[in-house]
């Protein structure tokens, strides 16, 4: 099929793009001038240079296409203004919804995040894809924009668009000069004294999101999402399962919530003063002490979406940092 990916250069996006060539799709990607190529370096696919937030690029690079799928995002640690990120992901994807309507594409497959659905308030009860969203008055501008991307999409499918919704958990994973997620490795093995925040996160390798993606494109129900996720674990338990692989005993101290939450607070009447300013340290104090939490269930009924566990991604990514070290 002729595809057309957005977000082609980012870490999910790359794994995505050599997934489609190597299945023998006609894959063109619409990135800037300024967008680092190397992790699609060898590939052969099409490329259309252009700003996902300019509608008349967007509608060029749709064209002819038969399916779409929309994985540009601006990510919390590459934007320093809020406006970026609403321009990128909420206008943005109303861009590529329009253009897919104006086009006749036959199906979007849009790519969100579970920032989208929420945190849920307890640990044992992950949320799904019903949990209503509760971080409209957060700050967490990330989450919030790709909440108000889904609705965009959602105005599309009530126009006739036949688009699905993806949302995958914390993405980890082997990239050219680094292993995403490999930061806890290091620090396990570095440090005897380990400090931990209280919360936690749904942890997902990237090729099993790939194959999530895959499936739900030809499978998905028109109108639904499904979260793409594995397992929940506290930041406690992901330290002692890396310590368990290293062979490595270590002492834990635990930083006490509310310390988490000061340090939020003071976050946020900092930028009460920056009122365009978009902060990632913020974001982290705020879910230093919540769990994210996800329930894949629905994506398992529909189309078997599977997951690795945690303890097959640590392995790989012990081998990759001691293999990068050397």
């Amino acid at each position: 099929m002729n595809i057309l990916l957005t977000g082609a250069s980012g870490f999910l996006g790359s794994h995505l793009c050599r997934r489609l060539a190597a299945d023998g799709h006609t894959v063109t990607v619409l990135h800037r001038s300024t967008s680092n190529l190397a992790p699609l370096k060898d590939l052969h696919i099409r490329h259309e240079v252009g700003e996902i937030t300019d509608a008349a690029d967007v509608d060029r690079a749709t064209r002819d296409q038969e399916i779409v799928i929309h994985a540009a995002a601006a990510m919390m640690s590459t934007c320093t203004t809020r406006d970026v990120v609403y321009k990128v992901n909420v206008e943005g994807t109303r861009n590529v919804v329009q253009a897919c309507l104006r086009n006749g594409v036959r199906r979007l497959l849009h790519v969100s995040s579970v920032a989208a659905i929420g945190i849920p308030d307890e640990p044992t009860k992950p949320a799904n894809e019903n949990f209503v969203f509760n971080l409209a008055s957060s700050g967490l501008h990330y989450h919030i924009s790709k909440f108000k991307a889904e609705a965009a999409v959602r105005e599309g499918i009530g126009q006739g668009l036949d688009a699905v919704i993806v949302n995958p958990t914390g993405l980890h994973g082997p990239a050219a000069v680094f292993y995403r997620g490999g930061d806890i490795v290091k620090y396990v093995r570095q440090n005897r004294i380990l400090r931990y925040s209280s919360g936690g996160v749904c942890v997902v390798h990237v090729e099993d999101v790939v194959n999530g993606l895959m499936s739900a494109l030809h499978q998905g129900i028109t109108g639904n999402r499904y979260i793409l996720g594995g397992e929940n674990l506290s930041f406690l338990q992901m330290m002692q399962k890396a310590a368990s692989a290293l062979q490595l005993k270590r002492i834990y101290l635990a930083i006490p919530a509310a310390a988490s939450k000061l340090s939020a607070s003071a976050a946020a009447s900092m930028m009460a003063f920056r009122r365009n300013s978009f902060s990632s340290a913020y974001a982290n104090y705020y879910c230093a002490s919540r769990w994210s939490f996800y329930d894949s269930s629905k994506a398992r009924r529909a189309f078997g979406f599977d997951a690795r566990p945690y303890e097959v991604i640590l392995d790989e990514s012990i081998r990759f940092v001691g293999a990068k070290s050397a």
